[in-house]
């Protein structure tokens, strides 16, 4: 990895966890003040807004990030075609929001809903300069940005609810934030705030969009699908529940894998656009994820008990069962995250968009055909639905990067070699607790170090390819660090990475 693409990793990654940690205090604070009702109501609220505007996604302003040049026009059209459709979108929302309410049994969700599509609207004006400064990979930028909206966010939904908003909090949280992310974002590319109306570029949309948006769609659909099901099958309570479980077994995912689909398609499209080959890249990045991700996943898995009553609460005990069946499901989801953005850069959008047809589909209809019967069986369906979006994906994939099997076997055994290290440490540490699961928070502090020394001595002994990127990384991440303190400087201008 070169020492920019490394750079803008590092701050892609950056984002990705000071966004988790914001993420996390807020998750942490509103689960000790709201009921898993109220937050179930504000779930599937948002589960709602999520799948009208992911139709955005048709006319998504990343084209821009794969054009070989940008012009004024192509910018102006992103913004004119991304507004029109927002606008449409949010009238539709606003318009059906009575009978939504009334289908769930709560008269406040038509509020809630009119302003997550006053979020959304605003929200939509940002996209252009995001998707430009994703183009030139200005990562520590989007980072800043993103910090400082996401702040906001949190720190006033955590105060509207302590003042007794309810689930409201969510939805005035969201508005605040995106107030702010559009601000800073037209304040860091003053090219991407011309109002003035074109369709100069529509065909650019149009062949980017079109696949893109069908594959976003399904996307968003499916991650809201379970909440919008268990909304009407059982309680608010029960999706309550359920999105705690999801945001708990999310950790790893947002820690480790958040950053690579934001990172993987500008570097990949680079790659291509300098006629480079990007199979050797998906290898490396798969080697990658995997010595990370699986010991994380092995790791929430056993200290489930303790991490659930850390992150949300003593009150959350039945999300301790549901966690650790995801994380176990999770172990096979190692491939699906570098999917679009490979066959987007290589500009096979539609195989993207027909492996998300099938892991997607597939997967809501185990997940549907389970829920009837409760939240464990749902959950459980993710051991079946995961496993089949990996095939998929991986099929997709070699089909036009034509990696070969055993060099990809050949990876994958090296990590698991070192998850086996990770596992082995937290054996250890587990033994001279009792092999007890209910640990305190030293002991599952203590267990989670030794595994962590467990994964490094693997790491070395196994010569394993992510050792070679921790110590450039850890030294890239201190002096991002120190730049990032830099907030008024940073946030008027695009650095190159």
């Amino acid at each position: 990895m070169s020492s920019r693409a490394r750079r803008a990793f590092v701050m892609a990654s950056l984002e990705q966890y000071l966004a988790l940690l914001l993420n996390f205090a807020m998750v942490a604070a509103v689960s000790r003040i709201l009921t898993p009702a109220e937050i179930g109501i504000a779930v599937i609220g948002m589960g709602i807004g999520v799948i009208v505007f992911s139709l955005r996604e048709f006319v998504t302003a990343e084209f821009l990030i794969q054009l070989p040049h940008v012009s004024g026009r192509d910018v102006r059209t992103a913004m004119t075609v991304l507004t029109a459709a927002t606008l449409l979108l949010a009238a539709l929302l606003v318009a059906a929001s009575p009978l939504l309410a009334r289908y769930y049994g709560e008269p406040g969700m038509e509020v809630f809903l009119w302003l997550i599509a006053a979020a959304t609207l605003v929200e939509t004006l940002s996209l252009p300069a995001l998707a430009l400064m994703r183009r030139d990979m200005a990562f520590g930028t989007i980072t800043r940005i993103r910090t400082a909206g996401m702040a906001l966010t949190v720190v006033t939904t955590i105060l509207l609810a302590l003042l007794g908003f309810g689930f409201m909090s969510y939805a005035w949280g969201a508005l605040a934030g995106s107030v702010l992310d559009t601000g800073l974002s037209w304040l860091a590319r003053r090219d991407a705030r011309d109002l003035r109306p074109t369709f100069a570029s529509w065909r650019a949309v149009y062949e980017f969009g079109r696949f893109r948006g069908a594959t976003g769609f399904i996307d968003r659909a499916y991650d809201a699908l379970p909440s919008l099901v268990l909304g009407r099958l059982l309680t608010p309570f029960a999706v309550g529940i359920y999105n705690r479980a999801n945001a708990v077994c999310a950790i790893p995912d947002r820690t480790l894998l958040g950053a690579v689909f934001s990172f993987a398609f500008p570097a990949l499209a680079a790659e291509v656009r300098e006629g480079r080959p990007v199979g050797e890249h998906y290898l490396r990045a798969i080697s990658y994820i995997t010595a990370c991700y699986w010991p994380a996943l092995i790791l929430l898995a056993v200290l489930a008990t303790p991490v659930v009553a850390f992150v949300l609460g003593p009150d959350w005990g039945e999300v301790v069962p549901l966690v650790r069946i995801l994380s176990i499901a999770s172990l096979f989801f190692f491939p699906v995250i570098l999917t679009r953005p490979v066959l987007m850069a290589l500009g096979h959008n539609r195989d993207a968009f027909v492996a998300h047809f099938i892991c997607r589909a597939v997967a809501a209809v185990v997940l549907c055909a389970a829920s009837p019967f409760g939240l464990l069986v749902m959950v459980s369906g993710q051991l079946i639905a995961i496993p089949i979006e990996m095939a998929v994906s991986l099929w997709f994939v070699r089909k036009h990067v034509g990696f070969a099997w055993h060099d990809l076997g050949r990876i994958l055994m090296g990590s698991a070699a070192v998850t086996a290290g990770a596992a082995a440490g937290l054996t250890g540490a587990l033994a001279l607790f009792g092999f007890r699961f209910d640990l305190s928070m030293t002991e599952a502090m203590f267990a989670a170090f030794a595994a962590a020394g467990g994964w490094l001595l693997a790491v070395v002994f196994m010569r394993h390819p992510v050792k070679d990127e921790l110590r450039p990384i850890i030294e890239q991440a201190r002096r991002a660090c120190r730049r990032s303190i830099n907030i008024p400087a940073a946030s008027t201008t695009s650095e190159p990475g």
